[in-house]
């Protein structure tokens, strides 16, 4: 019954979806800066692929919020705004927050210990020069463990969306990750802690503070190159 197997429509899929997540990867990483254009040919080429399967990809990148469209076909990484950048920042806060504190009613011992192992990863890559790369994709790691945990689709939507959105603000914070000042292993273990503990609200406040330290630093950058304008 072999000719009733139609298998070209699989792999034009797998090809669509594969495409759409490496490109979704990079700009949660903030692979791309803000105000990066995104041609079509040039990542079709880069992919080895058709342009049709790009298409499809930065028009879902689209759709949230990750990319702008432009006149040329092209897209666009958004550029860096204070408005923009306080909005997904309490949004962020909201979401994440609420959704760490679902995770603690819900997150196994095997998780949570995946959790600690992620968060000494992340503490050794970004003390260790010329490991940011590989400290970014365990805390993506970390992050999206807890929000898994708790189960909530409808969630996990909206804040892969929001990590797209993320993308060039990461990119820009990259310098803080190696500061004095970087509470983030910090607040992974208090996260942690919190969680084992079935401690809801101080492992929301963690996760929140979290959140909330590397948008605050960027602000208050832009706030004083603004004032030094003058």
């Amino acid at each position: 019954m072999a000719s009733h197997i139609d298998i070209q429509p699989v792999v034009h899929t797998s090809v669509n979806e594969a495409v759409y997540c490496r490109l979704r990867d990079h700009l949660m990483r903030g692979d791309y800066a803000a105000g990066a254009v995104l041609g079509i040919q040039d990542l079709a080429d880069a992919f080895g692929t058709s342009a049709m399967p790009v298409r499809e990809a930065l028009r879902r990148l689209a759709a949230q919020k990750a990319l702008e469209p432009m006149k040329s076909r092209s897209m666009r990484v958004p550029v860096i705004s204070r408005e923009r950048l306080q909005d997904i920042r309490r949004t962020r806060v909201l979401i994440e927050g609420t959704v760490t504190g679902w995770a603690v009613k819900h997150i196994s011992r095997e998780e949570l210990s995946r959790l600690r192992v992620l968060a000494e990863q992340i503490g050794a890559s970004l003390n260790q020069a010329g490991a940011i790369a590989d400290g970014l994709e365990s805390n993506q790691q970390f992050h999206f463990t807890i929000y898994r945990a708790a189960k909530s689709d409808s969630m996990m939507a909206m804040i892969e969306s929001l990590w797209l959105q993320s993308g060039p603000y990461l990119r820009a914070t990259r310098k803080l990750m190696h500061s004095e000042e970087r509470p983030s292993s910090e607040l992974h273990a208090r996260i942690v802690d919190a969680m084992a503990r079935g401690d809801a609200e101080e492992a929301r406040a963690a996760m929140e503070s979290d959140i909330c330290w590397p948008f605050d630093k960027l602000l208050a950058e832009r706030a004083a190159l603004a004032e030094s304008s003058f």
